[in-house]
């Protein structure tokens, strides 16, 4: 992790373009030469980012989903900046459309096809024990080449084994939160995202994924 002050910091932002920011200041940028600046600030003198800083887990973790063979973010480096009490991770962005912002444009037989291609993505995070927490279509890309990739990767933990049944739950009640997602996964191409979950992590884990959406999403399942 490389230390700098805080003028070389301003050095590094010049001629940069904001993506995102809040009441503290900024939280995205992207650099002068393309690449992007993710920033976190410590927002409490006693933190878990003291000794797990999350720019170190986003760069860690892009490097082990990159070598199971899942699109992420290329690290250029992690930084540190001690006197602003913010860590920073700059890497090269993936090039491609949110699944929430693609969907979006579809028609539901498009949408159907790509759901399902979804399906067999989230078994191959599953059974690559990817637990990505804040797992949204937000933070899921659709790839030129029409991969899947994924961004926003500090709150993921990545295991040697496959996901728990229990994680898995867990990680699709996150994603069934979302009106949007809900009413796509679990309503309108439930069957897809089952038949390419199945692709990847065979019929019975299907079908338990299929009783977890029922669990979250009762009445959905059953209109119609």
């Amino acid at each position: 992790m490389k230390t700098l002050t805080k003028e070389s910091l301003n050095q590094l932002l010049l001629d940069s373009h904001t993506i995102e920011k809040d009441r503290h200041g900024l939280k995205v940028v992207r650099l002068a030469n393309g690449d992007f600046l993710k920033l976190y600030r410590r927002k409490r003198w006693l933190s878990s980012a003291l000794w797990s800083p999350p720019a170190a887990r986003f760069a860690n973790n892009a490097v082990r989903l990159r070598k199971l063979g899942i699109a992420a973010p290329v690290i250029v480096e992690v930084l540190q900046i001690p006197e602003l009490q913010i860590n920073a991770v700059q890497y090269q962005p993936l090039s491609g459309e949110t699944l929430r912002s693609h969907w979006r444009t579809l028609d539901e037989n498009s949408r159907n096809v790509e759901v399902q291609l979804f399906g067999s993505f989230l078994g191959q995070l599953h059974l690559s024990g990817v637990y990505f927490r804040s797992l949204h279509f937000g933070n899921v890309l659709l790839l030129p080449d029409a991969r899947f990739g994924l961004i926003d990767l500090s709150d993921m933990h990545v295991s040697n084994r496959p996901l728990s049944a229990g994680k898995r739950k867990r990680n699709l009640a996150h994603i069934l939160r979302y009106k949007e997602e809900a009413n796509w996964l679990a309503f309108q191409h439930l069957e897809a995202l089952l038949a390419g979950y199945a692709e990847k992590c065979g019929p019975a884990a299907a079908a338990h994924l299929s009783k977890s959406i029922h669990g979250l999403h009762p009445n959905d399942n059953q209109t119609g």
